[in-house]
């Protein structure tokens, strides 16, 4: 378990070793954090040389003074100190725990609520909410939840403002299930369903909307075991998916955007009928457009990918993937952007996920020279794990149930390539790679998982 102190716990060492020991500032502030360090002590939410400058007081007099603009709503001092305030802010993660522990985010909110006729400083004052929240997002009440739907009810005709506010939303969601389940509960989806709706909506806007949906899919809390993920991204899936894919064509030119509606897309489409509704409503064509009009675009063709990987979960669409011709693209796309991890990786997972339980995909595959390009992914990346469980996983899907394509594999080394990868990452590729080679009739030493103990069963 990892341990904590305070903040007055770790200046007190710091002083004790100036006062105490005549060491410099600089020696106190480097033996304290070594000892802390020794005794297992997390002092990542610990500002280190906060005893040597005045950096507290900067941040709690830029607090007290915005409270006291809030109250007054004389407003023309408040702008100065919120970028005071944020500037501070932005340095680590230690200065706003600090600061959120001084009363900061109440006082943001107040101000918030108090200019919200005034853009230039209700713009001020999101974004130094922000990076207020920005790894720390536990701030968070029901009345912060309230003032963002208040907000995004009231800015729906103001572009920048609504930016920032969706900015907010979306840190307040990172590695924190309660916010998520707070903000979805308060309707917020409502709004983000009427910006995609909007005609000539603003570019920037429905990029941070899709940045906002995604963030509330997201499962990344580890002080929760089970999270509504699923739940909100099959009801965001049926409210928004036919939308969004809608979208792709209107922005079809903006690589930034498409880009962002595929990744949107790939993290909602979480069952079968998803799957299908997005192919109903053209996005198997949009795709195959998308490698073809951006062929050396590393990540739309990686946003492509995950999004194609997605939606192999459904049979019908697995199989028109193939027929529409998509197979050679993804090939082609990692040979092409092999420099790229993330494509190498997102187009191996492609091919596993196509191959799967069909020999016949799996036929095209091998007809297009997936076999090479797979090859080469894995010594390009020797010392990439999720490189080479991906291709390990491909390997065994394109060999399952077609032995005589198989031995291409063979013949072109995998046993010696998969053998040294073995070596070099052990048992957590130990079972991949063993099931792969095993799969292409390889000579394999299978470790027995259970023993008997060689008594006799008794009957009572």
């Amino acid at each position: 378990m990892v341990r904590v102190i305070t903040q007055e716990t770790y200046d007190e060492v710091v002083q004790e070793n100036i006062k105490e020991f005549s060491m410099s500032p600089e020696e106190a502030i480097k033996d304290a954090i070594d000892q802390f360090n020794a005794q297992g002590v997390d002092l990542s939410n610990i500002i280190k040389d906060l005893s040597l400058n005045s950096t507290t007081d900067d941040i709690t007099s830029c607090i007290k003074k915005l409270a006291e603009c809030a109250k007054t709503a004389e407003h023309e001092h408040a702008t100065p100190l919120l970028n005071k305030l944020k500037s501070e802010l932005e340095k680590d993660i230690a200065r706003r725990v600090f600061a959120g522990k001084n009363g900061a985010y109440t006082t943001l909110l107040e101000v918030i609520t108090s200019c919200k006729d005034e853009p230039l400083l209700l713009r001020t004052a999101l974004k130094t909410m922000t990076v207020l929240m920005t790894g720390n997002p536990d701030l968070l009440d029901d009345a912060g939840v309230e003032l963002q739907k208040s907000l995004l009810d009231s800015n729906h005709n103001d572009p920048q403002t609504l930016q920032l506010i969706l900015k907010w939303i979306k840190e307040c969601c990172m590695k924190h299930e309660i916010n998520r389940q707070m903000i979805f509960n308060a309707g917020v989806l409502e709004n983000l369903k009427s910006i995609l709706h909007e005609k000539d909506a603003n570019v920037a806007v429905v990029k941070e909307v899709c940045v906002v949906l995604r963030a509330l899919t997201l499962d990344d809390d580890i002080r929760h075991a089970y999270g509504k993920a699923h739940e909100h991204a099959a009801t965001i899936a049926r409210q928004t998916l036919r939308t969004l894919t809608g979208l792709l064509s209107i922005y079809k030119t903006d690589k930034v955007i498409v880009g962002e509606i595929m990744l949107t897309a790939a993290s909602i489409i979480v069952r079968n009928e998803f799957c299908q509704d997005f192919e109903d409503a053209g996005g198997l064509q949009f795709i195959l457009d998308v490698f073809t009009n951006y062929p050396d675009v590393e990540k739309i063709n990686w946003q492509a990918l995950k999004l194609l990987k997605n939606l192999a979960g459904n049979d019908d669409v697995k199989a028109h993937i193939i027929t529409s011709g998509i197979a050679p693209l993804i090939v082609y796309a990692i040979s092409r952007l092999r420099s790229s991890e993330a494509v190498v990786t997102a187009g191996l997972a492609c091919i596993s996920a196509l191959t799967l339980k069909s020999p016949s995909n799996a036929g095209v595959f091998y007809d297009c020279g997936a076999v090479p390009i797979i090859i080469d992914a894995v010594k390009a990346y020797p010392n990439s794990a999720n490189v080479i469980q991906q291709a390990s996983w491909a390997v065994r899907n394109m060999s399952v149930r077609n032995k005589h394509e198989s031995r291409e594999f063979i013949v072109y080394g995998i046993e010696d390539i998969f053998n040294s990868a073995l070596e070099k990452h052990g048992e957590n590729l130990e079972n991949d790679l063993k099931a792969a080679l095993r799969d292409l009739g390889l000579k394999v030493n299978l470790k027995e998982q259970w023993t008997g103990k060689g008594r006799v069963l008794t009957h009572d």
